[in-house]
C-alpha cells in the first residue's frame, strides 16, 4: 500500500473512533444545570431525551409526577401528547393511500357523509396539510370546553363545527385547525373497518413495539407509570381538569414516553416500518395554491434552527405540554415532555438542540423574564359586544396568560411580538392592547378569525 494513502487511512480510522467516543461531556453539564433550573425538585416537571442516530446521549426526569404524594417523575411514565397525535393520525391516513384505498384528493364527504358540503371541496389533502379553512374547535369557546369530560363519538365532534362556513378557499392559505383531523379520524376508521384506536395499534404502534404508546389510556397501563397533569391557579397547583380520550380523539389523543418517540423518530428515518413515499410526505413543506410555503407537511412544522432543518411539533392538553424536535442533517432528536399547563417545550428543545449543535441559542432563564414590563397588560377584560364575555390575563410562572373564567384549565399563553401587541401561535390570536391619553392601557382587538374588541373593567 501506497505510504502516504496508509497514513492518511489510518488517520481517518483514528478521528472515526473519536467521534464514536464522544459524549457531550460538557455539553451534558451545561443542559444539566439548565434543566434543574427550569424544572424545580418540588412541582410538576418533565422527562427530556436527546439522541444523536441511535445513541441517546441524554436521558432525565425532573420534578413530580404527582405533587401531593411528592412522586418524582420517572423517565419511563406516560405523557398526554395533545397534538403531536397529528403525525401519527397522518402516518395512517397515508399507509391507506399507499394502499390505493383512499387519495389525496378525494372529497371528505366519500368518507364523513354527515359532513354537509361546503361553497368549495375540502379534500383529504387539505385536510392532512392544515390548508382546509375549515374553523379550530375546542380552542377558546368556554361554552365547548365544558363538555371535555363527557365521552363522544366521532360524529359528535364533528357536529359542534359541521355547519360553521369555511375561513377560506381550501387550498388559498394555511391555517391550523383541530377540527381537521377528526374527519381524517373517521376516514380511517371507514376504510379499515377498525376503530382509529384498533388502527394504530396495529398497524404502527405494535409493529414498532411502542408498548406504552397508544390512542388514549389502554387498562393495562400501571396507574404509577402515568404522570398527572397540573396547572397553576390561584397560587398553587391543581390537578388538570377531567378529559376524556375520546374528546381529543384523532387530533390530539396519544399518550406515550420519551422512549416509544424516539423508537418513531428512527423508524422514520430508518424507513423501518414507513416507506420513503410516506416519510417524505409527511415531512415535507407544503404550499399553498399561490406557491406560499406553510411551514408544515403533514402532522409536523417544518422549520429552521440556526441554517438547519427541523421537523417539530408540540402539543398542549389541559395540563400536558409536549416537544418533540428532529435535525435531519445532525441526525438529532431532542423530546421534552411535561405534566403542566402552559410550559415551554419548543423553547428548550430548540435550546438543547442548539447546545448539542455547539451552536447555543439565547434562551431567557425564568428568573430573569422581567415582571415589570408586563404587568400593566394583566387584569379583567370584557368583550364589548355585550355578550359579556370576560378573560383575566395572569401573570402565572414568568408567562403571560389569558385565562376563561368559566372554563378552568384552558389558559393560553401569549407572547409579546412589538409594543403593545401580543400573540398566541397555540390559539392562533393576535392581541393589540390600546392606550388612554394618559398612556395607561384601556382595552384590545383580537384577531382570530375575525375582529374582537375587548375593554378593561379591572
Amino acid at each position: 500500500m501506497n505510504y502516504r494513502l496508509l497514513l492518511y487511512t489510518l488517520s481517518l480510522i483514528a478521528c472515526f473512533h473519536v467521534s464514536l467516543a464522544q459524549d457531550y461531556e460538557e455539553e451534558k453539564l451545561i443542559i444539566d444545570t439548565f434543566l434543574h433550573e427550569e424544572y424545580s425538585e418540588n412541582k410538576p416537571g418533565a422527562a427530556v431525551l436527546i439522541a444523536k442516530g441511535d445513541k441517546i446521549i441524554y436521558k432525565k426526569a425532573f420534578g413530580l409526577a404527582n405533587v401531593k404524594k411528592k412522586k418524582p417523575l420517572e423517565t419511563d411514565m406516560i405523557f398526554q401528547l395533545g397534538s403531536m397525535s397529528k403525525q401519527f393520525t397522518s402516518a395512517a391516513v397515508l399507509q391507506l393511500v399507499e394502499q390505493n384505498k383512499v387519495s389525496l384528493n378525494d372529497k371528505i364527504q366519500q368518507y364523513v357523509d354527515y359532513y354537509p358540503p361546503k361553497e368549495y371541496e375540502i379534500t383529504i389533502e387539505h385536510l392532512l396539510s392544515q390548508t382546509s379553512g375549515i374553523p379550530n374547535f375546542f380552542d377558546v369557546d368556554e361554552d365547548e370546553l365544558r363538555l371535555l369530560s363527557q365521552e363522544h363519538t366521532p360524529q359528535q365532534l364533528i357536529e359542534y363545527y359541521a355547519d360553521q362556513p369555511l375561513l377560506f378557499e381550501p387550498g388559498t392559505q394555511f391555517q391550523y385547525s383541530n377540527s381537521n383531523y377528526p374527519l381524517l379520524g373517521v376516514a380511517v376508521e371507514k376504510v379499515s373497518g377498525l376503530t382509529l384506536e384498533e388502527y394504530l395499534a396495529k398497524n404502527i404502534f405494535q409493529p414498532l413495539g411502542m408498548k406504552s404508546t397508544n390512542l388514549w389510556y389502554r387498562e393495562d397501563f400501571k396507574k404509577k407509570r402515568i404522570a398527572q397533569g397540573y396547572r397553576f391557579e390561584d397560587g398553587k397547583f391543581v390537578r388538570s381538569p377531567k378529559v376524556v380520550g375520546s374528546v381529543v380523539y384523532a387530533a390530539g389523543g396519544i399518550v406515550s414516553t420519551v422512549d416509544d418517540l424516539l423508537t418513531w423518530n428512527r423508524a422514520l428515518q430508518n424507513r423501518t416500518h414507513l416507506s420513503d413515499t410516506i416519510v417524505k410526505q409527511l415531512t415535507t413543506e407544503k404550499t399553498t395554491t399561490d406557491g406560499t410555503g406553510t411551514g408544515y407537511g403533514y402532522g409536523f412544522f417544518i422549520g429552521e434552527l440556526h441554517s438547519y432543518k427541523t421537523v417539530e411539533h408540540g402539543g398542549l392538553l389541559y395540563g400536558f405540554t409536549c416537544d418533540a424536535l428532529y435535525i435531519p442533517e445532525e441526525d438529532i432528536f431532542v423530546c421534552v415532555l411535561t405534566n403542566k399547563s402552559r410550559e415551554r417545550p419548543e423553547e428548550v428543545a430548540d435550546y438543547l438542540a442548539s447546545i448539542i449543535l455547539g451552536e447555543p441559542i439565547n434562551i431567557l432563564s425564568k428568573s430573569a423574564l422581567n415582571y415589570e414590563e408586563k404587568k400593566e397588560y394583566l387584569g379583567t377584560y370584557q368583550m364589548v359586544d355585550g355578550a359579556k364575555k370576560i378573560i383575566e390575563i395572569k401573570f402565572v410562572d414568568d408567562l403571560v396568560m389569558v385565562y376563561f373564567p368559566k372554563a378552568p384549565g384552558t389558559e393560553v399563553e401569549i407572547k409579546a411580538t412589538d409594543d403593545d401587541t401580543f400573540e398566541s401561535v397555540t390559539a392562533n390570536i393576535e392581541m393589540i392592547f390600546s392606550r388612554d391619553d394618559t398612556g395607561k392601557i384601556v382595552g384590545f382587538t383580537a384577531e382570530q378569525g375575525g375582529t374582537s374588541e375587548w375593554t378593561k373593567i379591572e
